[in-house]
């Protein structure tokens, strides 16, 4: 079977996680890789992954997380926060990145003025910068589950969370960084719920 296949259909959302089980600093290091080496559009890389191993970070986060067992039983979680206050055309760290392919000035300020472009018709329109940088975070996210799934660690996205109280938690500065999503690593216990999807004639069209 296909590798990446046989690491989806082993991947869930993992409610029950072994305590005792810790990820070993090999695998939880190309596990993050792997969420580095994500694209991202026009390649801001918008993002800063936290991972916390403190116990009891974990135990202060858990209330803000409703509760969830898995932020406190799992071995790692990792908090994906977005960058949105680096995003708009005029920031120098927009510059910076697209200056590091080397290209001449003309066609670095082309380049800019096309992403300026496209984020003032159809972007800001739409969505808040915060909306646009979390977008990229989940591509980051899913490379995070599947790598960990490729290791058979097991994985639980967590959106159920009280925002502004993670952050508080956290001590995070919201004037540069905002949690865009949470993710639990680690070991199943025992038998865990199973996984439904829709039939592929529901979901897939060709044309």
């Amino acid at each position: 079977m296909n590798a990446v296949l046989e690491a989806l259909q082993f991947r869930h959302a993992c409610k029950k996680f072994d305590p005792e089980k810790k990820i070993s600093d090999a695998d939880l290091g190309m596990i993050l890789e792997c969420a580095r080496l994500s694209p991202s559009s026009f390649g801001m890389e918008a993002w800063k992954f936290l991972v916390l191993h403190s116990e009891g970070i974990r135990k202060k986060l858990r209330p803000a997380c409703w509760d969830q067992p898995q932020i406190t039983d799992s071995s790692h979680v990792i908090v994906i926060l977005a960058r949105p206050s680096v995003i708009h055309p005029e920031s120098p760290y927009v510059r910076k990145n697209f200056e590091r392919r080397g290209l001449p000035e003309e066609m670095t300020s082309a380049y800019i003025d096309r992403y300026k472009a496209h984020m003032d018709v159809e972007v800001f329109p739409v969505m808040s910068d915060y909306a646009w940088c979390s977008k990229q975070c989940y591509i980051a996210l899913a490379n995070i589950m599947t790598a960990a799934a490729s290791l058979r660690i097991d994985s639980c996205p967590i959106e159920g969370f009280e925002k502004q109280q993670v952050e508080q938690v956290l001590d995070i500065d919201t004037s540069t960084y905002q949690v865009a999503v949470i993710v639990a690593l680690g070991y199943r216990l025992g038998e865990q719920t199973p996984r439904r999807r829709q039939d592929t004639r529901d979901i897939i069209e060709h044309i």
